[in-house]
């Protein structure tokens, strides 16, 4: 089927799939490691620690298996599904890529949290900062699409106002094959005595939350700012990644909220992360903000970004320099960058701001949602 440049198919079946994998991963982390998988969560303390020359103190060897599953996941789906995982990236400029990778990065590690730690984990466990959160970044995001694709035009997009075209047949081949695979994965990790599951499972995780994200769509940046366009070429395919994630992972939270006090995580020693609920609003609403402004400019957020950074670094490479699949990588850098400036400057300032008798601040506990 010709498509006009940026218009992208609905498609329920694999969007679907693909939220099934995520809220999938998330789940699995949370029943086994009692993990939270927020992405700017996971990624911004692993940074800041190997900033430190820490990369695996504390926890943070589950955090860099993680990655690895995540990193890896996104190949496997440059390798089996790259047409409809990584098509080439919106020719925007290299500024607008970078100010929305700063705008990201900051916002995530301000409001604490994005797409999934907010959505996919904060909503099923209701609380109240999720549900503040995830309409104000949404908000934010498609009143900047519509700025910049109605009223400056200028992304170049060439359709009318409509409803995405319906994909049909579905290509289900890989969604369909990525998320059998993932449920032999969960099992095999469940059944895994604690000594190698403490390994398997944040790989397998990682593994699974990033191949849920290729086959959804939400590692193609057009088609995540189609869904935010709810005033122009709106693609709804996004809307059953949420919901099928939520639909998941939602079970998993409710039951290990109310059965945290009487169990624990499969593996043995782990305990529940459990973010406050309430609390620290304004930060909040800023971080969602500048975060909603960077995922509405150039449609990517952090777990897609990390899955995408090989796969564009591979593809941008082609042809000329500064490809636009080149500028989507180097945003992905500069969220990472951004995630330790905004670690930085935050304990600098709570630093400054505490009485001298009050000890050093430092990350708060529980995994940032």
């Amino acid at each position: 089927m010709s498509l006009p440049f940026g218009a992208t198919l609905f498609t329920p079946i694999e969007s679907g799939l693909g939220g099934m994998m995520i809220g999938a991963a998330a789940a699995m982390a949370y029943l086994i490691d009692g993990r939270i998988t927020g992405i700017s969560g996971i990624m911004g303390p692993f940074l800041r620690g190997v900033a430190k020359c820490e990369p695996l103190k504390e926890g943070q060897l589950w955090k860099m298996l993680f990655l690895v599953g995540l990193v890896g996941g996104g190949m496997i789906s440059l390798g089996l599904n790259w047409e409809f995982s990584f098509p080439p990236a919106p020719p925007m400029s290299f500024m607008r890529y970078l100010l929305a990778g700063i705008s990201v990065g900051i916002g995530t590690r301000v409001g604490k949290g994005c797409t999934s730690g907010h959505g996919i984990c904060g909503l099923p466990r209701f609380s109240l900062r999720s549900w503040i959160s995830v309409p104000t970044f949404m908000g934010v995001a498609a009143g900047t699409i519509a700025i910049t694709r109605h009223a400056l035009k200028s992304d170049g997009t060439g359709y009318s106002p409509r409803l995405a075209e319906l994909q049909w047949p579905p290509q289900w081949q890989f969604p369909l094959g990525a998320f059998l695979g993932s449920l032999c994965l969960i099992v095999l990790c469940v059944l895994l005595p604690d000594k190698f599951k403490m390994f398997m499972s944040p790989l397998s995780s990682g593994l699974i939350f990033a191949l849920g994200l290729g086959a959804s769509g939400m590692t193609n940046p057009m088609k995540v700012m189609n869904f935010l366009d709810f005033g122009g070429y709106w693609d709804p395919s996004l809307g059953f990644v949420m919901g099928c994630g939520i639909f998941i992972s939602g079970p998993a939270f409710i039951l290990a909220e109310q059965m945290g006090k009487v169990t624990a995580p499969l593996v043995e020693g782990c305990k529940f992360e459990s973010p406050p609920k309430k609390g620290n609003y304004l930060p909040l609403v800023i971080g969602a903000s500048f975060f909603g402004l960077g995922w509405g400019l150039i449609g990517l957020c952090p777990g897609p970004a990390l899955a995408s950074i090989i796969p564009k670094l591979i593809t941008g490479s082609w042809g000329s320099p500064w490809t636009p699949d080149f500028c989507l990588a180097m945003a992905a850098v500069v969220i990472c960058v951004s995630w330790i400036a905004t670690d930085r400057a935050i304990q600098f300032v709570s630093v400054q701001t505490q009485p001298p008798s009050a000890e050093s601040a430092e990350e708060p506990k529980g995994q940032t949602v």
